[in-house]
């Protein structure tokens, strides 16, 4: 694999190529004759005092060494350059292979792993390619020529040179597996080490506000000492891999001068035969040396060309080669028998039929898994279906150019990511030609326009680190901006409004409303507050349709929809969302405070404390003891579970309406899960020190409760 790098290298640059090889023969030719003018220089000019001989000699090698040296600086001209379009050929191969995948591929390598293959694999592998061309042609070629100039000078000599060369390869025999371990393991810690500066530059709020700056002090350091030891190894062997094949030329150097000496006193050699001999042979010791030294770059670049195989071995999951163009899109889109599955075995979406018009405002809800989001993916086309087809007015789109469904559609997501750049030049991304009067009559649809002109500088204002500098309403307002300015004829929100505050939410979700008259609006929400508004609900439930209806027709239904709908019923939250309060009546219908008095129930509720969490924080820890009950008034989060091999899994998703933690209300015992916020979280909770002086007031509470509970416990031991 790595010489497929070198040819792939010498087809690129042939010109540049050319030049470093004629650079190399020249070099070349100027050592071995600077090395033999030695027999010459002293046999013909020194000895018999010829001053005119002296004077060629001389003027021949200065000239020589003239050549040399322009030679050597085209050469070396010519090798910046073949190295610069290296590392600029592979890079931008790896960033347009990125480019291609989906969500899989982020899952399976970090971003900081991907950083380090641009920073760290590359340039090793560069370094490797051109020290094994340049370098390692250089000395295998003046090795050759070498050898051939000393079997015509003395050949019992040069049989001694070269089974002593032999010695030069040893350290690499012996080090070689040593050498690829460290590597490995030096990238290894190299990568938690990207990881952890990333993941400190990404959360550094939550890191400051919990006062984690110690704890994460202490993992970086950690990682780098790691690295430290791990670095002196390595490098370490590497010098090995260089000093031991220094030591075994000196031996052979001071063989050859002994026993060629012993021939110059026995008249075998004249001393100028000698002098060149020896000449030539520090020139060939040099080359073998050279050619040993090449090895420690080409066992670095092997690990990090494992590396960055594994990056681009990696098959997108989908291929955009598709032929025709998609027309304008006018009747409407259908997903026909989809099924689709992550992992092999395990089923996302099972024989899914779906039929969405192209205009008006439609909404698919569905409880955590159900795979709504999928749905949004396929529409999207991030990813193909195992099998099925998903159609646009008939289109199979993986018939059609890919590029021409993403001219039609604009698309919203929960997170909205904006460059580092102005505002202006975010809003133009999708539509870079887009006029003024454009750009401000998408600012206006989407209710931003008057917000960034009072902005200092308008249109031009910074946005940094990604919309730190904004409020999360106009990141948002923003990102819808620019999903407008393209006139899409299909609008898709992913969880578009479910990280604002219940204001600017409303405020948003009416501007969505208004677009929905001239354009087809697709959102996947688990907010049924807002799913309401739309003009077509569809419930899945397990990869497949459960419902298909309007708001008034799913509750009058009373299927999946309405107990979703009831489930998200009896929250009262605050002006700007920063508290909440729940009602007795939504109390009530928890399964273990059903048939309780509407007194106890109306003081319970007054016993809630709300608790803001940011995303990413830590609700519940495994093997803490358990002291409250939580509701989730708004937000989500995971369940996981570590086991006993140290490996954390993720075994539920809970969201607006969901509660956990009921057990802590009678018994403290360890929690038997973390629960972990996955964005911003507004909690209601319920500590056992104020429940329990409930329970001395209504003594009725406790049988109903210890009940329910003791039912809830049996089984969760059974399952």
């Amino acid at each position: 694999m790595f010489w497929k790098y070198i040819i792939t290298t010498i087809r690129s640059s042939p010109l540049l190529l050319l030049v470093m090889v004629l650079g190399a023969v020249i070099d070349i030719a100027f050592r071995y004759l600077s090395s033999l003018s030695y027999k010459y220089l002293i046999d013909k000019a020194i000895v018999p005092r010829d001053g005119q001989a002296l004077a060629v000699i001389v003027g021949a090698l200065l000239v020589l060494g003239l050549i040399n040296v322009a030679a050597g600086i085209s050469g070396d001209y010519a090798k910046a350059r073949v190295g610069a379009k290296f590392l600029f050929d592979s890079r931008i191969k790896l960033f347009r292979h990125m480019q291609l995948q989906s969500h899989r591929f982020y899952e399976r390598f970090r971003i900081a792993d991907l950083l380090a293959r641009y920073s760290d694999d590359i340039p090793a592998i560069q370094s490797a390619v051109l020290q094994t061309f340049t370098g390692g042609l250089l000395s295998v070629s003046s090795v050759i020529v070498g050898l051939s100039i000393l079997f015509t000078m003395e050949w019992r000599l040069t049989l001694i040179v070269l089974f002593g060369s032999m010695l030069l390869f040893v350290p690499h025999r012996l080090l070689k597996s040593r050498s690829l371990a460290l590597g490995k393991a030096y990238f290894k810690h190299l990568e938690k080490f990207n990881g952890s500066i990333d993941e400190n530059m990404k959360a550094y709020r939550v890191i400051r506000a919990f006062d984690l700056r110690q704890s994460m002090l202490e993992k970086v350091e950690g990682n780098l000492r790691s690295m430290l030891s791990v670095g002196v190894q390595r490098s370490f062997v590497t010098s090995n891999l260089n000093r031991v094949p220094m030591v075994a030329l000196s031996i052979l150097t001071a063989v050859i001068l002994a026993y060629g000496s012993y021939l110059t006193f026995d008249g075998v050699l004249s001393i100028g035969e000698f002098m060149a001999f020896n000449s030539v042979f520090f020139t060939v010791g040099q080359s073998m040396f050279g050619l040993a030294s090449v090895l420690p770059y080409f066992l670095s670049a092997r690990t990090s060309l494992e590396r960055l195989q594994q990056v681009m071995e990696w098959e997108p999951d989908v291929s955009e080669h598709g032929g025709s163009e998609l027309p304008a899109v006018h009747s409407g889109i259908t997903l026909k028998d989809i099924s689709f599955a992550y992992v092999p075995g395990e089923p996302v979406l099972q024989q899914l039929n779906l039929d969405i018009p192209t205009l008006g405002y439609t909404s698919i809800v569905g409880s955590s898994g159900s795979g709504k989001s999928t749905v949004l993916q396929l529409l999207l086309r991030f990813s193909d279906p195992q099998s099925g087809s998903v159609l646009y007015d008939g289109y199979d789109l993986r018939e059609v150019q890919y590029s021409s469904l993403l001219q039609q559609v604009g698309v919203v997501f929960q997170d909205s990511i904006l460059f580092h750049a102005t505002i202006k030049e975010n809003l133009v991304v999708g539509k870079p030609d887009a006029t003024a009067e454009e750009i401000e009559g998408a600012a206006r649809a989407a209710g931003i326009h008057d917000t960034i002109v009072g902005f200092r500088d308008g249109y031009e204002t910074m946005i940094h680190n990604q919309g730190d500098n904004l409020s999360g309403g106009q990141r948002q307002r923003i990102a819808l901006a620019r999903a407008l300015l393209r006139n899409p004829k299909i609008l898709f929100l992913d969880e578009a409004t479910s990280a604002l505050d219940p204001e600017t939410e409303r405020s948003v979700n009416e501007t969505i409303l208004s677009l929905s008259r001239s354009r087809a609006i697709i959102s996947v929400t688990h907010r049924l507050a807002y799913a309401a508004m739309s003009d077509r609900i569809i419930v899945l439930d397990n990869g497949r349709v459960a419902e298909v209806g309007s708001h008034e027709q799913l509750i009058e239904r009373g299927g999946l929809y309405g107990q979703m709908w009831e489930k998200q019923q009896g929250f009262v939250l605050s002006k700007g969302g920063s508290n909440a309060q729940v009602q007795a009546d939504r109390l009530g219908k928890l399964p273990f405070f059903q048939g309780m008095e509407q007194d106890a129930l109306e003081q319970m509720a007054w016993l809630f404390v709300t608790e803001q969490r940011d995303a990413g924080a830590t609700v519940v820890t495994q093997g803490d003891t358990g002291d409250k009950f939580y509701l989730i008034a708004r937000g989500k989060v995971e369940v996981c579970v570590d086991t006993a091999e140290g490996k954390r899994h993720k075994v539920a998703v809970l969201e607006d309406g969901d509660h956990f933690g009921e057990i802590a209300l009678m018994q403290h015992i360890p929690r038997t899960a973390h629960v972990i916020t996955v964005t911003p979280c507004l909690l209601l909770s319920l500590s056992y020190d104020h429940f329990h002086p409930l329970l001395e007031r209504f003594p009725t509470i406790r049988e109903k409760l210890e009940g329910a509970l003791k039912t809830r416990l049996q089984g969760r031991d059974a399952s």
